[in-house]
């Protein structure tokens, strides 16, 4: 069952020129999928998830497109609607929970306010389901410490366990999780991804998970969006994408990992970056760094394919050949 539908959105920023930041997306998510959205800083991956609940900053708009969820179009749905939405049936995972608590206020205590704000229940309900979301998130033995702390009082890894938390409080139908193991050691990363994994089997919640590593990408997806500079240049199946690369982008992302280089060979790194705002580049916006960019690319702009038979994605003319598996 398909619970979220984007369509050909884009994302301006609000200027004299309004640039395009997110040019074009289409991409679904179904019950307890897990899609991952990966690329490198600059690539539109944060403002993409961010635009999902109209959470976008003012220098932001959303220009073109619609995000269909459960029926309704968030692009269009008014501040109450989405208010009834956000931290509901739809929740979000900051990549520093921490900073977005209240400092003055028992963690506790704010993830009763979520409850409150979207459940009818009582007190004693309120303190029920907020002791078990604690429980869910790995405070089995300490709910009632964690309960009482206050923000500054967490650990990072604490901290992202009350993000979770707070995100899972109302059982929502999907969770974005935005980059929620970036400050995090190895030991706590894996834990959390765990956890997250944990979370998605008990509530069969679908999870959007932003992230620039592409291990956990490949460890925790079931699908994944690989953009560039606003746009997606491939999809499909994590397994297929790892496989099987048909993007020059993909491939130069994957061939940067330790596993697919030997020992004693150099890491394998992309020339040249992410476009500059100011640069003018007609054509495909990879083709100044790709080593197979042919005169069509430079010149003409290139569309999104997508074969809904195979579920698969390009925005390429030159792609790279499959493997003969």
């Amino acid at each position: 069952m398909v619970i979220l539908n984007v369509t050909n959105l884009s994302i301006e920023e609000i200027s004299k020129i309004n640039r395009v930041v997110v040019d074009e997306i289409s991409f679904s998510l179904k019950k307890g999928e897990v899609l991952g959205i990966v690329g490198e800083s600059g690539s539109g991956k944060t403002v993409t998830a961010m635009s999902l609940l109209n959470l976008l900053s003012d220098d932001l708009k959303i220009s073109k497109g619609t995000i269909n969820f459960l029926g309704t179009d968030i692009c269009k749905a008014s501040e109450k609607e989405l208010e009834k939405i956000r931290g509901n049936s739809f929740s979000i995972i900051f990549q520093n929970p921490i900073s977005s608590l209240n400092p003055l206020m028992k963690v506790g205590k704010q993830i009763l306010e979520v409850i409150e704000k979207h459940q009818n229940l009582d007190k004693k309900q309120m303190l029920n389901r907020t002791f078990e979301v604690l429980s869910d998130v790995g405070f089995k033995d300490n709910f009632m410490e964690i309960y009482n702390k206050y923000p500054h009082e967490l650990s990072g890894g604490q901290g992202q366990r009350i993000g979770i938390a707070m995100a899972i409080a109302n059982n929502p139908k999907i969770i974005i999780a935005d980059e929620p193991t970036t400050a995090l050691d190895k030991n706590t990363q894996a834990q959390i991804l765990n956890l997250l994994k944990e979370i998605q089997n008990k509530y069969q919640t679908s999870i959007i998970l932003i992230s620039h590593d592409l291990e956990i990408i490949k460890n925790f997806t079931d699908n994944a969006l690989i953009m560039y500079f606003g746009q997606i240049v491939e999809s499909g199946s994590t397994y297929d994408i790892f496989l099987n690369p048909n993007h020059h982008y993909t491939k130069g992302l994957l061939d940067s990992l330790p596993e697919n280089f030997k020992k004693g060979e150099s890491i394998k790194v992309m020339k040249g970056g992410i476009p500059n705002i100011n640069d003018n580049i007609e054509g495909c916006f990879f083709s100044p760094r790709c080593p197979a960019a042919i005169e069509n690319c430079k010149k003409n702009r290139i569309m999104y394919n997508f074969d809904k038979k195979n579920h698969k994605g390009i925005r390429c003319i030159n792609p790279l050949k499959e493997k003969n598996l």
